[in-house]
């Protein structure tokens, strides 16, 4: 009588993130330029359409604006919102998607990944997962981190097996909760939620960084306007503020686009370990099996 072979050992976290890093750089003129320079775009169009919205009221006098046109102004200013947060998710889906394929060595293209994340099967899957986690927060948080981290791999799941709806989320949460070896430090889980940690923190030291000048000045104008005896209005500041809001907020969704990709990347790379020792295990119990019903014996 023979015994199974021990699980494959997973790639040890130390050397999955070091080998994010170097996947990054490999492919960053490739990926990077593609989703970079329309996410810089959109995040530019916010301040300018705040510096819209507070002119109406700038601009009204005293009477203050008409109801037309403060309509018009909440509209615009949440068109240009949801704008910007349609392609900032789309864009994190196409690093991610792209990551996914350079890791499959498979041809690279930026326009057909961009239109692959539009297709409705695709679209509607990561909105349902994006949706279902959703609801989760709405339970205290705590579900809602579980059910990301369980989902956490659906895009991969649709670039690499072509499974959409429930079954790519099905799948998703199946790789996630491989873990033969019962160690912590071997969970898909705790690996997915610390490269996520590990990459929200980064991008918010990063754009704290890069906000910082303007923080800075803008603390000094309101210190020289009180010191002036002068009433401050916020208003005012906000709108003189915009020609640097601008190009603050190009530069940080261009820093923190480049954290995305090496996110992306990590739990890519965690999605090939994952996959190829489950289906390593799927295929010696398949090939077991076929053993014995040709045979009658366990395979030697």
């Amino acid at each position: 009588m023979t015994t199974a072979p021990p699980p494959a050992q997973p790639l040890p976290f130390r050397l999955l993130l070091d080998d994010a890093v170097r996947q990054t750089r490999r492919h960053f003129r490739h990926i990077y330029p593609a989703v970079a320079i329309p996410l810089a775009l959109t995040a530019g169009l916010v301040p300018l359409a705040q510096w819209l919205f507070f002119r109406t009221f700038t601009s009204a006098g005293r009477s203050g604006p008409s109801p037309g046109a403060m309509i018009r102004g909440v509209v615009g200013f949440w068109l240009v919102m949801l704008v910007f947060i349609a392609v900032y998710w789309l864009g994190y889906l196409v690093l991610f998607a792209s990551a996914v394929d350079a890791l499959a060595q498979r041809p690279i293209s930026m326009g057909g990944t961009w239109r692959q994340m539009l297709r409705p099967r695709v679209f509607g899957t990561v909105l349902l997962a994006t949706v279902v986690t959703g609801l989760g927060f709405l339970l205290c948080i705590l579900p809602g981190i579980y059910l990301g981290l369980l989902f956490s791999l659906t895009l991969p799941v649709i670039v690499d097996d072509r499974l959409f709806g429930t079954a790519a989320m099905r799948r998703s949460a199946e790789l996630t909760r491989y873990n033969p070896q019962g160690a912590l430090d071997a969970d898909p889980r705790f690996k997915v939620f610390v490269i996520v940690f590990v990459g929200t923190l980064l991008g918010y030291v990063i754009g704290t960084v890069v906000q910082l000048p303007m923080i800075v000045f803008q603390q000094i104008l309101m210190l020289r306007e009180t010191a002036g005896g002068r009433q401050m209005d916020p208003t005012a500041v906000m709108m003189r503020l915009t020609w640097l809001q601008v190009p603050s907020q190009i530069l940080s969704m261009l820093t923190n686009t480049a954290v995305h990709l090496y996110v992306c990347f990590g739990l890519a790379l965690l999605y090939v370990d994952v996959k190829r020792r489950r289906e390593g295990v799927d295929l010696e119990a398949a090939v077991a099996r076929l053993v014995r019903s040709h045979l009658g014996a366990a395979p030697p």
